[in-house]
């Protein structure tokens, strides 16, 4: 391409010159106008571009005329003879490079970084593909390509387990030579795994190997049946017998895995069908029992069977505490081959708890609780995945969970005022503008009107001694006793016919007297159990124009 443009410049020194003076015109002035820049930019596409194809096509049309003419004479040369037209094409091809030189330097000039550019594409692919590797070569025979040492010994290893299946552990021995490895460079897609460096070695190798399909379970082979289908149907018939039922599937506990590959074919590893079933059904380790001798006991059992007591005990749940000489104990289940397991899927509803919502009330004495509203529990739609085992369940899975019904929180009230041993006490009113007498106590033992009662009991845990309050504004008329049933009682005036009691008051607790004006919420006295009580109570009584009425009807809780 530079030289091109340098010949292209050679022979157009006139115009090269030109657009330079105008350039430098251009660039001398402070502010440049953006017709100047224009101009340069025609200018120089003219030059570059436009003139270089405009005389590109130009030859291009001559060279195109010549060929037609020089085909004909090589066709006529070619039928007398080959030498005159070999002759005649040397005479035509120097005749082209004289007349047409600058057309085929552009054209080369022009297709060589063309080219260059698709080689070094292709290389740079080409060498991203590739990588370093080593070539694993086992005896004269290469088994593969891999991307390190790691790989040929996992595959090493697989091999030799599946070469030495059915070999007892004297008959085992290195049933593999070692390897050698050389450096290559290869394509990314010629590495192998484990898998097929494993069958690779066994190809390799002098063992008497077939295709066939292994059983393992838990990952541990079992033997190889040459057809897949014989050992899936023998475990298929196993499942078949538990009569899992309609919408229950069956399976083993165990990971049953069907793996086709190269083994040994020898009858102690190599089974058919018959034989699988009937391992299958006996069991794969019997059960143990010890007979307990003189001086055992469930710690030094247990020990000596590499077994805690607490599972010594599990597997012997009708032995009592003492371990008699001659008694037969299980230190071992019996273990089958697989367990067959029943899944099945269970819809039920379960109920959700509700939470509290708590707010504090300094009206309320501390350790006070009010609620104000009731909670609702919620019910949400579980499906559940069953696993049992000969009924017993051993694995329980949540698949969905739909809530049907939100619950509804509790809301809650709770107290914060303390409480002193004289003085005032806040609370909540009710509509009639009573409070509660108890601030501390709000057990109610006994109703008004039961069995002809007058008023309320009101009582708690540790009652004695808690404090009672005026339930209303009022003056005293009694505070002491009487001599009648009431014992130490207080009764107070509140106007307009409406008088409260507070019987059964401890001796000496009461702080007021009569003719005194009391205040909603002041102490007035003491729970106590004086005159005729069973206990320690408070007996309040709301007495209107002369008759006892219910109190529930002027306080609430």
């Amino acid at each position: 391409m530079f030289r091109l443009i340098t010949y292209i410049g050679l022979r157009s020194r006139r115009e090269f010159r030109r657009i330079g003076r105008a350039i430098s015109r251009v660039l001398r002035k402070p502010i440049l106008s953006v017709f100047s820049w224009l101009y340069i930019l025609i200018s120089a596409l003219n030059f570059f571009i436009v003139r270089s194809v405009r005389n590109f096509r130009v030859e291009w049309t001559y060279l195109r005329a010549e060929m037609h003419r020089a085909s004909a004479d090589l066709r006529s040369a070619w039928k007398q003879s080959t030498a005159l037209w070999i002759k005649t094409f040397g005479r035509y091809v120097g005749k082209a490079l004289r007349r047409h030189g600058h057309f085929f330097r552009t054209a080369f000039n022009t297709a060589l970084p063309i080219l260059m550019a698709v080689v070094l594409i292709f290389e740079i692919h080409h060498w991203q593909d590739l990588t370093y590797a080593l070539r694993v070569v086992y005896g004269e025979q290469t088994i593969g390509y891999i991307s390190n040492e790691s790989v040929y010994l996992q595959a090493r290893n697989k091999a030799s387990e599946k070469l030495s299946v059915g070999l007892d552990e004297a008959e085992r021995t290195d049933l593999l030579e070692t390897p050698k490895y050389e450096l290559s460079l290869v394509s990314v897609n010629k590495l192998v795994d484990t898998d097929i460096l494993s069958d690779n070695l066994i190809r390799a190798s002098d063992a008497n190997i077939t295709n066939a399909c292994g059983v393992f379970i838990d990952g541990q082979f079992l033997c190889s049946v040459k057809n897949e289908n014989d050992a899936r149907s023998v475990f298929n018939t196993i499942l078949e017998q538990q009569n899992a039922g309609a919408g229950a599937t069956a399976g083993f506990l165990e990971s049953v895995d069907y793996v086709q590959g190269l083994y040994p074919e020898n009858s102690r590893s190599m089974w058919d069908a018959n034989k699988l079933g009937a391992t299958l059904a006996s069991p794969k380790k019997q059960a143990q029992y010890y007979i307990a001798q003189s001086g055992d006991s469930f710690s030094k059992i247990a020990s000596d069977h590499h077994l805690t007591v607490s599972e010594l005990k599990a597997l012997n749940p009708e032995i009592g505490e003492t371990i008699l000489v001659g008694s037969r104990l299980l230190v071992a289940r019996a273990e089958n081959y697989v367990t067959p397991k029943i899944t099945r899927t269970e819809v039920r509803r379960e109920e959700v708890d509700f939470k509290s919502e708590t707010s504090y009330n300094s009206k309320l004495f501390s350790g006070d609780r009010r609620i104000l509203s009731q909670g609702e529990k919620g019910i949400d739609q579980v499906t559940l995945s069953i696993t049992t085992v000969n009924g017993v369940v051993v694995d329980l899975e949540e698949i969905s969970r739909v809530t049907l019904k939100e619950p509804v929180n509790e809301r809650v009230e709770v107290g914060t005022a303390k409480a002193g041993s004289a003085g005032y006490y806040g609370g909540t009113y009710s509509a009639r503008g009573f409070m509660w007498p108890t601030p501390t106590a709000r057990m109610i033992s006994q109703y008004f009107g039961h069995n002809g009662h007058k008023g309320l009991d009101i009582t708690t845990g540790g009652a004695l001694g808690r404090p009672i309050v005026a339930a209303a504004s009022g003056v005293v008329e009694i505070a002491g006793s009487t001599g009648n049933s009431y014992g130490q009682q207080v009764l107070i005036n509140h106007g307009n016919g409406i008088k409260t009691r507070y019987a059964h008051c401890i001796t000496g607790s009461i702080l007021v007297r009569p003719g005194q004006q009391v205040t909603a919420g002041q102490r007035i006295a003491s729970i106590g159990s004086t005159g005729n009580s069973t206990g320690p109570h408070l007996h309040f009584e709301v007495i209107v124009n002369g008759a006892v009425t219910n109190p529930l009807n002027y306080v609430s809780r």
